[in-house]
């Protein structure tokens, strides 16, 4: 409503001016002649000012502006592309340079620091949050902004600005982005004898990567990623070319001996001792049905089968990689609940092998102990949980996100009623200062 402003106050002085002059008696003309000199004195004409004065006042309050600064919700993007260098300042630096004017301005404010997983600090002033806001640090595998929003929300009914580098989410209120586009390679991704890399650049870099001390150089493409692979078991790798973000120059892949809570049987003795697993907790076997989803990475073997039917289809699945099923013959479990997929089935859809997540289901041991592809199975199932992998981020943090235009909450308004009142006092005092003098009667 700002631009109404200057067409108003200029119509307001053209009707003003335009009204016919006040006719003023004259002994004579010399004397006339005298007054106008004195007239092109400039004077100070209080009704225009007061005039004036009313139409701005009614276009502000049109407009309504917030009585004061309102209170906010701050969302802080610290995901490790956030670490990225913008000359001799990361993109956080420049995030906390941007907001920090904003919240130690803020009466009531909420601080959210959005990474893997949200934390808040708050509500307070904002001047008591600026501590916490320049102790923040870029290093998460990724940043869930919009959980950190929803967090914010509840502990603060208030608009919503988000500070990131990648584009503003859905929701947000208000959004800073900071960052420009630059360019970087990073190890993406691992796993025994191999490594991923990711290049943020829209042209190909070649990436100098040192593993076991000797180095390797893999061209990779703009935008896009490369792999290298035929590398030992276990390694750590070091990109010696990273450019802007050091936090993904760095990674190692190893085997870890995993503990497994089992029952003592010869077979799963034997079994477990060939992969390498000692007595723990962190994966269960257990000789039962499962009644729902496990509480945490579980085998389950049926207590009992019916009679052997030939597997006629398999389902796509990591637990299946190398095993071969079609045309082994199994006994079917008893039915587990339906939150559990079939990976093998035999005639008529029955279901020989079940998994879910953190789960799988087999066939009693009995029937499978002295099968090939049982160790395999189970081997597979165990995989996740014994590989370890440090300094790894999620493959959108090393291409870099780019930020989009930044826009500002629309402050809540508040002010409006107060300056509509205002003009018409200013109005009322206008007609009771220049209110027109009552003429004489003539005899």
């Amino acid at each position: 409503m700002l631009w109404l402003l200057p067409p108003v106050l200029l119509l307001v002085y053209l009707l003003y001016r335009a009204k016919r002059p006040r006719v003023r008696p004259w002994a004579g003309v010399w004397l006339w002649q005298r007054g106008r000199r004195q007239r092109l004195r400039p004077r100070l004409d209080l009704r225009l000012l007061l005039l004036l004065l009313a139409a701005a006042l009614m276009v502000l309050a049109l407009e309504d502006p917030p009585l004061g600064p309102s209170p906010m919700v701050y969302v802080v993007d610290t995901s490790a592309s956030m670490a990225a260098r913008e000359g001799a300042k990361t993109r956080l630096d420049l995030a906390k340079e941007r907001l920090l004017p904003l919240l130690e301005r803020t009466p009531e404010a909420v601080l959210v620091r959005a990474g893997e997983k949200p934390e808040a600090y708050g509500p307070a002033p904002g001047i008591v949050l600026r501590a916490r806001l320049l102790e923040l640090k870029a290093k998460d595998r990724e940043a869930r902004l919009e959980e950190a929003m929803a967090l914010g929300r509840r502990l603060l009914r208030a608009p919503v600005l988000v500070v990131s580098d990648g584009p503003p989410p859905p929701g947000a209120d208000g959004y800073l982005g900071v960052g420009s586009p630059r360019e970087n390679l990073g190890i993406v991704a691992v796993a025994q004898g191999f490594l991923a890399l990711g290049n943020s650049a829209n042209r190909t870099l070649t990436a100098r990567v040192e593993v076991g001390g000797e180095v390797e150089e893999v061209p990779v493409p703009p935008r896009g990623f490369a792999r290298l692979e035929n590398l030992p078991p276990t390694f750590t790798a070091r990109l010696l070319n990273g450019d802007a973000l050091p936090l993904d120059d760095e990674v190692g892949f190893g085997l870890r001996r995993l503990g497994v809570d089992y029952p003592r049987t010869p077979a799963l003795e034997r079994l477990f001792l060939l992969l390498g697993a000692t007595p723990g907790r962190e994966v269960r076997v257990r000789v039962a049905v499962p009644q729902g989803p496990p509480d945490g990475p579980t085998l389950f073997l049926a207590p009992s089968g019916g009679d052997p039917t030939p597997v006629l289809l398999t389902t796509p699945h990591p637990l299946l990689e190398g095993v071969a099923l079609v045309g082994e013959r199994l006994s079917p479990p008893p039915p587990p609940p339906s939150s559990w997929r079939p990976l093998a089935e035999g005639e008529d859809g029955v279901g020989l092998i079940y998994h879910t997540e953190g789960g799988l289901y087999l066939p009693p041991l009995a029937a499978i102990q002295d099968r090939p592809f049982f160790p395999l199975l189970v081997y597979n199932f165990l995989k996740p949980y014994r590989e370890v992998r440090t300094g790894l981020l999620s493959p959108g943090e090393t291409l870099l996100p780019t930020p989009g235009p930044s826009f500002l909450p629309q402050g809540q308004g508040g002010a409006g009623r107060f300056l509509a009142l205002l003009a018409a006092s200013v109005l009322l005092l206008e007609a009771l200062l220049f209110r027109p003098k009552p003429q004489a009667q003539e005899a």
